[in-house]
Protein backbone atom coordinates (compact mmCIF):
# COMPACT_ATOMS: atom_id res chain seq x y z
CA UNK A 1 0.00 0.00 0.00
CA UNK A 2 1.39 3.26 -1.03
CA UNK A 3 2.12 5.67 1.61
CA UNK A 4 0.95 8.99 0.97
CA UNK A 5 3.53 11.83 1.05
CA UNK A 6 2.92 14.72 3.62
CA UNK A 7 2.27 18.16 2.78
CA UNK A 8 4.55 20.58 3.79
CA UNK A 9 3.30 23.47 5.30
CA UNK A 10 3.85 27.19 3.85
CA UNK A 11 6.45 29.27 5.84
CA UNK A 12 4.67 32.96 5.22
CA UNK A 13 8.63 34.65 6.53
CA UNK A 14 10.71 32.88 4.35
CA UNK A 15 13.85 33.63 3.52
CA UNK A 16 13.14 35.05 0.32
CA UNK A 17 10.34 37.32 1.73
CA UNK A 18 12.81 38.69 3.88
CA UNK A 19 15.92 39.19 1.38
CA UNK A 20 13.83 41.40 -0.47
CA UNK A 21 12.58 43.15 3.08
CA UNK A 22 16.38 43.91 3.56
CA UNK A 23 16.89 45.08 0.04
CA UNK A 24 14.12 47.68 0.34
CA UNK A 25 15.01 48.66 3.69
CA UNK A 26 18.92 49.15 2.53
CA UNK A 27 17.52 51.45 -0.72
CA UNK A 28 15.36 53.78 1.67
CA UNK A 29 18.41 54.29 3.48
CA UNK A 30 20.47 54.78 0.78
CA UNK A 31 17.85 57.56 -0.66
CA UNK A 32 18.09 58.59 2.65
CA UNK A 33 21.23 59.48 2.92
CA UNK A 34 21.92 60.78 -0.56
CA UNK A 35 19.20 63.40 -0.10
CA UNK A 36 20.02 64.44 3.27
CA UNK A 37 23.35 65.19 2.11
CA UNK A 38 22.28 67.03 -1.19
CA UNK A 39 20.16 69.10 1.46
CA UNK A 40 23.09 70.00 2.95
CA UNK A 41 25.05 70.79 -0.13
CA UNK A 42 22.19 73.19 -0.78
CA UNK A 43 21.63 75.06 2.08
CA UNK A 44 25.44 75.80 2.11
CA UNK A 45 25.03 77.68 -1.05
CA UNK A 46 22.47 79.65 0.09
CA UNK A 47 23.66 80.49 3.27
CA UNK A 48 26.77 81.82 1.61
CA UNK A 49 25.05 83.78 -0.84
CA UNK A 50 22.77 85.21 2.36
CA UNK A 51 26.13 85.86 4.33
CA UNK A 52 27.67 87.72 0.78
CA UNK A 53 24.35 89.89 0.03
CA UNK A 54 24.29 90.50 4.54
CA UNK A 55 28.07 92.07 3.71
CA UNK A 56 26.27 94.30 0.82
CA UNK A 57 23.49 95.45 2.53
CA UNK A 58 25.93 96.27 5.43
CA UNK A 59 28.51 98.09 3.49
CA UNK A 60 25.35 100.32 1.89
CA UNK A 61 24.00 101.04 5.19
CA UNK A 62 27.58 101.85 6.07
CA UNK A 63 27.57 104.60 3.16
CA UNK A 64 24.27 105.64 4.02
CA UNK A 65 25.40 106.35 7.16
CA UNK A 66 28.13 108.55 6.12
CA UNK A 67 26.17 110.51 3.88
CA UNK A 68 23.62 111.35 6.14
CA UNK A 69 26.20 112.37 8.83
CA UNK A 70 28.00 114.54 5.79
CA UNK A 71 24.08 116.20 5.19
CA UNK A 72 23.89 116.61 8.82
CA UNK A 73 27.06 118.41 8.73
CA UNK A 74 26.00 120.69 5.78
CA UNK A 75 22.45 121.18 7.29
CA UNK A 76 24.30 122.30 10.76
CA UNK A 77 26.43 124.72 8.77
CA UNK A 78 23.92 125.81 6.45
CA UNK A 79 21.39 126.75 9.82
CA UNK A 80 24.68 128.44 11.33
CA UNK A 81 24.89 130.62 8.44
CA UNK A 82 21.01 131.31 7.83
CA UNK A 83 20.90 134.26 10.20
CA UNK A 84 23.97 135.94 8.65
CA UNK A 85 21.98 135.25 5.41
CA UNK A 86 18.81 136.53 6.58
CA UNK A 87 20.58 139.99 7.22
CA UNK A 88 21.98 140.33 4.11
CA UNK A 89 19.23 139.46 2.61
CA UNK A 90 17.55 142.60 4.35
CA UNK A 91 20.26 145.10 3.36
CA UNK A 92 19.92 143.77 -0.08
CA UNK A 93 16.01 144.71 -0.24
CA UNK A 94 17.05 148.12 1.59
CA UNK A 95 19.55 148.95 -0.95
CA UNK A 96 17.04 147.54 -3.84
CA UNK A 97 14.53 149.70 -2.62
CA UNK A 98 15.97 152.73 -2.82
CA UNK A 99 17.46 151.99 -5.87
CA UNK A 100 14.00 151.42 -6.97
CA UNK A 101 13.53 154.88 -5.88
CA UNK A 102 16.14 156.37 -7.65
CA UNK A 103 15.48 154.71 -10.66
CA UNK A 104 11.82 156.11 -10.75
CA UNK A 105 13.22 159.65 -10.30
CA UNK A 106 15.45 159.40 -13.34
CA UNK A 107 12.13 157.42 -15.37
CA UNK A 108 10.37 160.93 -14.46
CA UNK A 109 13.04 163.03 -15.95
CA UNK A 110 13.72 161.17 -18.21
CA UNK A 111 10.15 161.97 -19.52
CA UNK A 112 10.12 165.60 -18.66
CA UNK A 113 13.68 165.54 -20.93
CA UNK A 114 11.53 163.66 -23.56
CA UNK A 115 8.83 166.30 -23.34
CA UNK A 116 11.67 169.17 -23.65
CA UNK A 117 12.69 167.54 -26.89
CA UNK A 118 9.72 166.87 -27.91
CA UNK A 119 8.91 170.81 -27.97
CA UNK A 120 12.68 171.91 -29.27
CA UNK A 121 11.48 169.40 -32.19
CA UNK A 122 8.46 170.81 -32.80
CA UNK A 123 9.98 174.32 -32.73
CA UNK A 124 12.76 173.34 -35.28
CA UNK A 125 9.80 171.95 -37.56
CA UNK A 126 8.33 175.59 -37.00
CA UNK A 127 11.41 177.23 -38.32
CA UNK A 128 11.99 177.71 -42.24
CA UNK A 129 14.40 174.93 -43.47
CA UNK A 130 17.32 175.77 -45.61
CA UNK A 131 18.62 173.42 -48.14
CA UNK A 132 22.17 173.15 -47.77
CA UNK A 133 24.12 174.08 -50.85
CA UNK A 134 25.68 171.36 -53.23
CA UNK A 135 28.72 173.31 -53.35
CA UNK A 136 30.33 174.39 -50.21
CA UNK A 137 30.47 178.60 -49.79
CA UNK A 138 34.19 179.56 -49.84
CA UNK A 139 36.35 181.56 -47.40
CA UNK A 140 36.70 185.10 -48.17
CA UNK A 141 39.66 185.26 -46.94
CA UNK A 142 40.48 182.92 -49.54
CA UNK A 143 39.59 185.11 -52.92
CA UNK A 144 43.02 186.88 -52.54
CA UNK A 145 44.36 183.90 -54.53
CA UNK A 146 42.03 184.63 -57.78
CA UNK A 147 43.55 188.33 -57.38
CA UNK A 148 42.46 189.78 -60.97
CA UNK A 149 40.48 186.98 -62.09
CA UNK A 150 37.22 188.67 -63.79
CA UNK A 151 34.29 186.67 -62.20
CA UNK A 152 32.33 189.55 -62.25
CA UNK A 153 29.51 190.53 -64.83
CA UNK A 154 25.90 189.39 -65.78
CA UNK A 155 27.30 186.02 -67.49
CA UNK A 156 30.39 184.52 -66.88
CA UNK A 157 31.20 181.28 -68.24
CA UNK A 158 33.46 178.79 -67.35
CA UNK A 159 35.62 176.48 -69.49
CA UNK A 160 36.38 173.51 -68.67
CA UNK A 161 39.31 171.05 -70.33
CA UNK A 162 38.80 167.26 -69.66
CA UNK A 163 41.80 166.11 -71.88
CA UNK A 164 43.65 162.81 -70.78
CA UNK A 165 46.12 165.39 -69.56
CA UNK A 166 44.07 166.34 -66.89
CA UNK A 167 44.92 163.49 -65.12
CA UNK A 168 48.72 164.11 -64.09
CA UNK A 169 51.04 166.49 -64.18
CA UNK A 170 53.67 165.12 -66.18
CA UNK A 171 53.14 163.00 -69.69
CA UNK A 172 54.42 159.54 -68.21
CA UNK A 173 51.47 160.15 -65.04
CA UNK A 174 48.73 160.71 -67.55
CA UNK A 175 49.74 157.68 -69.87
CA UNK A 176 49.80 155.65 -66.58
CA UNK A 177 46.61 156.74 -65.55
CA UNK A 178 44.88 156.19 -69.07
CA UNK A 179 45.24 152.48 -69.12
CA UNK A 180 43.20 152.68 -65.72
CA UNK A 181 39.42 152.07 -65.02
CA UNK A 182 37.14 155.18 -65.48
CA UNK A 183 36.65 155.23 -62.00
CA UNK A 184 40.55 155.60 -61.22
CA UNK A 185 40.54 158.12 -63.76
CA UNK A 186 37.74 160.05 -61.81
CA UNK A 187 40.14 159.97 -58.62
CA UNK A 188 42.87 161.31 -60.46
CA UNK A 189 44.39 164.01 -57.84
CA UNK A 190 44.30 166.26 -60.52
CA UNK A 191 41.40 165.96 -61.91
CA UNK A 192 40.32 165.85 -58.36
CA UNK A 193 41.69 169.38 -57.63
CA UNK A 194 40.09 171.16 -60.86
CA UNK A 195 36.92 170.13 -60.30
CA UNK A 196 37.58 171.38 -56.35
CA UNK A 197 38.90 174.41 -57.96
CA UNK A 198 35.79 175.02 -60.56
CA UNK A 199 32.81 174.41 -58.01
CA UNK A 200 35.07 176.78 -55.60
CA UNK A 201 34.66 179.68 -57.83
CA UNK A 202 31.12 178.68 -58.89
CA UNK A 203 30.28 179.47 -55.16
CA UNK A 204 32.52 182.47 -55.23
CA UNK A 205 30.25 183.97 -57.60
CA UNK A 206 27.69 187.06 -56.82
CA UNK A 207 23.97 185.74 -56.70
CA UNK A 208 23.11 187.85 -59.38
CA UNK A 209 25.80 186.45 -61.96
CA UNK A 210 25.15 183.39 -63.71
CA UNK A 211 27.11 181.36 -65.19
CA UNK A 212 27.58 178.34 -67.70
CA UNK A 213 30.27 175.35 -67.96
CA UNK A 214 31.53 174.45 -71.42
CA UNK A 215 33.82 171.14 -71.81
CA UNK A 216 36.52 170.72 -74.06
CA UNK A 217 38.48 167.57 -74.92
CA UNK A 218 38.40 166.18 -78.98
CA UNK A 219 35.50 167.96 -79.10
CA UNK A 220 33.47 170.93 -76.83
CA UNK A 221 29.93 171.30 -75.25
CA UNK A 222 27.98 172.65 -72.53
CA UNK A 223 27.66 170.46 -69.50
CA UNK A 224 24.00 170.34 -69.60
CA UNK A 225 23.31 169.93 -73.35
CA UNK A 226 19.56 170.31 -72.84
CA UNK A 227 19.43 172.99 -71.17
CA UNK A 228 22.28 175.04 -73.58
CA UNK A 229 20.14 178.16 -74.22
CA UNK A 230 20.66 178.86 -70.33
CA UNK A 231 22.51 180.88 -68.28
CA UNK A 232 22.32 178.91 -64.38
CA UNK A 233 21.95 180.81 -61.02
CA UNK A 234 23.85 179.85 -57.57
CA UNK A 235 20.29 180.57 -55.91
CA UNK A 236 18.88 177.68 -58.10
CA UNK A 237 19.98 174.67 -55.95
CA UNK A 238 18.57 171.93 -57.99
CA UNK A 239 20.56 173.03 -61.16
CA UNK A 240 23.56 173.05 -59.06
CA UNK A 241 23.20 169.49 -58.15
CA UNK A 242 22.92 168.37 -61.72
CA UNK A 243 25.74 170.17 -62.86
CA UNK A 244 28.09 168.93 -59.90
CA UNK A 245 26.57 165.88 -60.74
CA UNK A 246 27.86 166.21 -64.27
CA UNK A 247 30.61 167.28 -63.24
CA UNK A 248 31.52 163.97 -60.93
CA UNK A 249 30.68 161.69 -63.71
CA UNK A 250 33.53 163.16 -66.67
CA UNK A 251 36.44 161.20 -67.10
CA UNK A 252 39.40 162.83 -68.49
CA UNK A 253 40.52 161.35 -72.20
CA UNK A 254 41.04 162.38 -75.49
CA UNK A 255 43.04 165.19 -76.78
CA UNK A 256 42.34 169.03 -76.48
CA UNK A 257 40.91 170.97 -79.07
CA UNK A 258 40.43 174.66 -77.75
CA UNK A 259 39.89 176.35 -81.28
CA UNK A 260 36.44 174.53 -80.91
CA UNK A 261 35.73 175.18 -77.56
CA UNK A 262 36.22 179.61 -78.84
CA UNK A 263 34.14 178.73 -81.73
CA UNK A 264 31.66 177.17 -79.40
CA UNK A 265 31.45 180.21 -77.37
CA UNK A 266 30.02 182.18 -80.61
CA UNK A 267 27.20 180.02 -80.52
CA UNK A 268 26.06 180.64 -77.26
CA UNK A 269 22.11 182.18 -76.57
CA UNK A 270 23.85 185.46 -75.17
CA UNK A 271 28.12 186.07 -74.83
CA UNK A 272 29.43 186.19 -71.36
CA UNK A 273 31.24 188.87 -70.21
CA UNK A 274 33.82 187.02 -68.64
CA UNK A 275 35.45 183.92 -69.33
CA UNK A 276 37.52 181.78 -66.90
CA UNK A 277 39.06 179.14 -68.34
CA UNK A 278 40.77 176.05 -66.93
CA UNK A 279 43.77 173.90 -68.65
CA UNK A 280 47.06 172.54 -67.37
CA UNK A 281 48.73 173.60 -71.34
CA UNK A 282 48.62 174.78 -75.00
CA UNK A 283 46.07 172.96 -77.04
CA UNK A 284 47.17 169.33 -78.87
CA UNK A 285 44.45 169.40 -81.74
CA UNK A 286 43.15 171.85 -84.06
CA UNK A 287 40.79 171.76 -86.73
CA UNK A 288 42.35 174.62 -88.79
CA UNK A 289 45.65 172.47 -88.66
CA UNK A 290 45.32 168.57 -88.87
CA UNK A 291 48.16 166.42 -87.57
CA UNK A 292 49.21 163.21 -87.00
CA UNK A 293 50.66 161.84 -83.93
CA UNK A 294 52.39 163.25 -81.02
CA UNK A 295 52.56 167.14 -81.29
CA UNK A 296 55.83 169.04 -80.84
CA UNK A 297 55.72 172.29 -79.17
CA UNK A 298 55.41 174.72 -82.61
CA UNK A 299 52.81 172.89 -83.25
CA UNK A 300 50.76 173.12 -80.02
CA UNK A 301 51.80 177.09 -80.38
CA UNK A 302 50.18 177.12 -83.83
CA UNK A 303 47.15 175.68 -82.34
CA UNK A 304 46.72 178.28 -79.49
CA UNK A 305 47.07 181.74 -82.13
CA UNK A 306 44.41 179.54 -84.18
CA UNK A 307 42.21 179.25 -81.28
CA UNK A 308 42.44 182.53 -80.21
CA UNK A 309 41.60 184.12 -83.59
CA UNK A 310 38.02 182.88 -83.31
CA UNK A 311 37.78 184.32 -79.38
CA UNK A 312 35.20 186.86 -79.35
CA UNK A 313 36.20 190.30 -79.08
CA UNK A 314 36.13 192.36 -76.14
CA UNK A 315 35.34 189.25 -73.53
CA UNK A 316 38.27 189.19 -70.87
CA UNK A 317 39.84 185.80 -70.37
CA UNK A 318 41.21 184.35 -67.13
CA UNK A 319 43.08 181.36 -67.09
CA UNK A 320 44.25 179.08 -64.18
CA UNK A 321 46.78 177.31 -65.21
CA UNK A 322 47.30 173.96 -63.54
CA UNK A 323 51.18 172.20 -63.56
CA UNK A 324 51.98 170.12 -66.63
CA UNK A 325 55.51 169.20 -67.52
CA UNK A 326 57.05 169.79 -70.74
CA UNK A 327 55.00 172.80 -72.45
CA UNK A 328 56.84 175.59 -71.64
CA UNK A 329 55.88 178.31 -73.92
CA UNK A 330 52.30 177.99 -71.87
CA UNK A 331 52.88 180.59 -69.57
CA UNK A 332 53.69 183.12 -72.04
CA UNK A 333 51.38 182.17 -74.40
CA UNK A 334 48.59 182.36 -71.91
CA UNK A 335 49.83 185.57 -69.98
CA UNK A 336 50.03 187.02 -73.48
CA UNK A 337 46.27 186.18 -73.87
CA UNK A 338 45.44 187.93 -70.45
CA UNK A 339 47.14 190.94 -71.69
CA UNK A 340 44.99 191.21 -74.88
CA UNK A 341 41.57 190.63 -73.45
CA UNK A 342 42.61 191.98 -70.17
CA UNK A 343 41.83 189.25 -67.93
CA UNK A 344 44.25 187.80 -65.76
CA UNK A 345 46.36 184.78 -65.36
CA UNK A 346 46.76 182.37 -61.96
CA UNK A 347 48.63 179.25 -61.52
CA UNK A 348 47.55 178.40 -58.10
CA UNK A 349 49.73 176.51 -55.55
CA UNK A 350 48.89 173.01 -55.52
CA UNK A 351 47.14 173.22 -51.96
CA UNK A 352 44.56 175.39 -53.56
CA UNK A 353 41.86 175.83 -53.05
CA UNK A 354 42.15 173.64 -50.06
CA UNK A 355 44.38 176.19 -48.51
Amino acid sequence: MAVAKKRRDTEVFSLSFLDCICCGFGAIILIFILTVAQKRSVDRVNVDDLDERVRRMETQVATTRNEVERIQRLLAAAQAELPSLQQKTTETQLKLTERQRQLLAMLEQTGQLREALASLLDQKKALPTVDQSPIPIPEVDRRQYLTGVKLEGECVLFIVRTSGSMLGETVEEASALLEESEARKREAPKWQRTLRSLEWMIASLDEKTRFQVLLFSDDAGLILPDRSDEWFSTGDRQTLKQVVTRLREIVPQGSANLERAFFRVRTLSRLPDSIVLLTDGLPTASDSFLSEGDTNDEQRIRFFREAVRGLPERIPVSTILLPMSGDPAAPALFWELANRTRGALVSPAKTWPEA
